[in-house]
C-alpha cells in the first residue's frame, strides 16, 4: 500500500480535479471551488486517519436519515392532522422508503485504495443503477442516500480487494433568496443547512434567516418555523428531507426591499437634478 502522505496527495489532487470537472452545474465563483473542495478534503482526511472502514460508514451514515427514522418520520406526518402539509410530507417520505433517494443524472462520489489510490464520479443511469470501474452495475433502485456506501462497498468488494471505501452522494439544489450568490449547486447530501447557504455566498445584509423556506415546485415544502428550527439544530440537507430540485429560500427583513427600492429612486432623483442643474450653466 502506498505510504499515507503519497495517498493523501493523490486523493487531495483527485478531488479538486473532479468536482472542478463533474459538477451537475457550473461553478461560477471561485471560492465555490475552494469550499466544496475544503468540505470533501474533510472527507478524504476522515478516511485517511479512520481505524476502520466499518467506523467510517458510521460516522458518515450518521449524518443521513436511516430507513428506520425514515418510517417513524411517515408514521409522525401521517398522524398529523393540524398541518395541512402533513399528508404531502407523508407522501414524499413514503415514496423515499419505497423508490429510493436516486434519480437518473444524479451523482456518486466514490473513493477507495486497491494498490494506488481510486476517485471517481458515478452517474445515475437508466433503470437507476451507476457503473463501477471494470462494468460492476450496482442497482439503486430503492437504495436510501444512508444505504449507498453499504450498497456500492458491496457490490465492489465482490470483484476487488479494496480498502477505505466512501460513497459521497451529491444533491443539485437552489439556495436562493436574500444570499450574496443566488443559485443551483451540486452538494453533499450530508452537507448542514448553514453551509449550503454560505455556499451560495452567504446571507446579505438585509437577510432574516427565520423567514426562510424550502420550496418544492410552486409548493412551500418547509414552512419558516421547520427551516428555523432545522439551521438551530444543525441539520444538514438529507435530514431535511431534501430532495434533488427542492430550492432553500433565504429570507429577507421586511421593509428592506422598499427601503432599497426608495434609496435608488432617491439616487436617480439626485442624478437628475445634477443633470439639469449642469443643463442651465
Amino acid at each position: 500500500m502506498l505510504p499515507i502522505t503519497s495517498t493523501r496527495r493523490a486523493l487531495e489532487r483527485g478531488v479538486e480535479m473532479l468536482l472542478a470537472r463533474t459538477s451537475q452545474v457550473p461553478i461560477p465563483y471561485p471560492h465555490m471551488l475552494k469550499a466544496r473542495t475544503a468540505f470533501a478534503m474533510m472527507v478524504v482526511a476522515g478516511l485517511i486517519a479512520a481505524p476502520s472502514g466499518t467506523q467510517a460508514q458510521g460516522k458518515s451514515a450518521a449524518l443521513l436519515m436511516s430507513r428506520a427514522e425514515l418510517t417513524s418520520a411517515a408514521e409522525r406526518a401521517a398522524a398529523s392532522a393540524s398541518d395541512p402539509r402533513s399528508s404531502m410530507i407523508a407522501a414524499s417520505l413514503r415514496q423515499r422508503l419505497r423508490d429510493g433517494d436516486f434519480q437518473v443524472g444524479d451523482r456518486l462520489v466514490v473513493s477507495y485504495i486497491t494498490d494506488v489510490p481510486h476517485l471517481d464520479t458515478l452517474v445515475v443511469r437508466s433503470g437507476r443503477v451507476v457503473e463501477l470501474p471494470g462494468k460492476i452495475t450496482v442497482s439503486l433502485d430503492g437504495v436510501l442516500r444512508s444505504e449507498v456506501e453499504a450498497r456500492v462497498s458491496a457490490e465492489l468488494l465482490k470483484y476487488v480487494k479494496a480498502e477505505q471505501i466512501e460513497v459521497m452522494p451529491l444533491m443539485r439544489v437552489g439556495v436562493l433568496g436574500d444570499v450574496a450568490h443566488p443559485g443551483f449547486f451540486a452538494f453533499a447530501s450530508d452537507l448542514p443547512l448553514t453551509d449550503a447557504i454560505m455556499g451560495a455566498g452567504g446571507p446579505t445584509a438585509t437577510s432574516d434567516l427565520d423567514r426562510s423556506i424550502v420550496r418544492r415546485g410552486t409548493v412551500v415544502f418547509k414552512s419558516a418555523d421547520e427551516t428555523r428550527t432545522a439551521i438551530a439544530r444543525g441539520l444538514t440537507l438529507d435530514q431535511f428531507g431534501l430532495t434533488a430540485g427542492d430550492e432553500l429560500v433565504v429570507g429577507q427583513r421586511p421593509g428592506s426591499r422598499s427601503s432599497a427600492i426608495l434609496g435608488l429612486i432617491g439616487g436617480i432623483g439626485g442624478l437628475l437634478t445634477l443633470v439639469v442643474a449642469l443643463g442651465h450653466r
